[in-house]
């Protein structure tokens, strides 16, 4: 799980190279205070991107939670922003306490399901991880969301993080799969045939 998180982060701060949100140029010219506070300030002017971007620096230790609050905020700001990214990222926080936020799977799971029910992979993936790991109790749901996620990441398998989805090292799949009914199985099956 922790492998997965890892690869999220490296996979959007390289899309900031390609990205034009105001912070980008400074950032690639090796200026991460001038990128974070040009990102502070889109973000504060609304802009999903840009508090995104700004959680990712604080996250990676590049500019200090001194000055800029913690990472766990920008994500949060960026969540409500509709970046849902940034909502994963908030999920990954509250699941692992950390980023200046407390552990608390419950809002872990709050926050995936957000970002989930709106096609996003890695949040998909994670809930499922909740679920298989045995922090709720719904076989069904678990199951159903690994599914889901496994169909977003075909469309994607040459990628490293769809790859990895797909391969489910954690094995949360079979985790699933062996404490369910036939007939678990079946309904889970049909509701992520329905999800797409």
């Amino acid at each position: 799980m922790r492998r997965l998180v890892f690869l999220i982060a490296p996979l959007v701060m390289m899309a900031m190279g390609c990205s034009t949100t105001p912070g980008d140029a400074a950032y690639r010219a090796g200026h991460p205070q001038q990128a974070a506070e040009l990102y502070r300030a889109g973000a504060n002017q609304g802009d999903a991107e840009a508090a995104l971007k700004l959680g990712l620096l604080l996250d990676e230790g590049k500019v200090s939670p001194a000055t800029f609050g913690t990472a766990g905020q920008a994500f949060t700001k960026g969540c409500k922003l509709g970046s849902l990214a940034s909502c994963h990222n908030v999920g990954v926080a509250y699941e692992y306490g950390k980023n200046g936020l407390d552990q608390d799977r419950s809002e872990a799971r709050t926050y995936y399901e957000k970002a989930a029910k709106l096609g996003y992979m890695q949040s998909q993936y994670n809930l499922a991880s909740l679920y298989a790991n045995r922090y709720f109790s719904n076989d069904i749901e678990g199951y159903k969301w690994l599914l889901v996620s496994q169909m977003q990441a075909e469309k994607c398998a040459s990628q490293p993080l769809c790859e990895w989805v797909l391969r489910d090292p954690p094995g949360h799949k079979q985790k699933l799969h062996d404490r369910m009914s036939e007939q678990d199985l079946r309904t889970a099956k049909q509701q992520a045939s329905a999800w797409r």
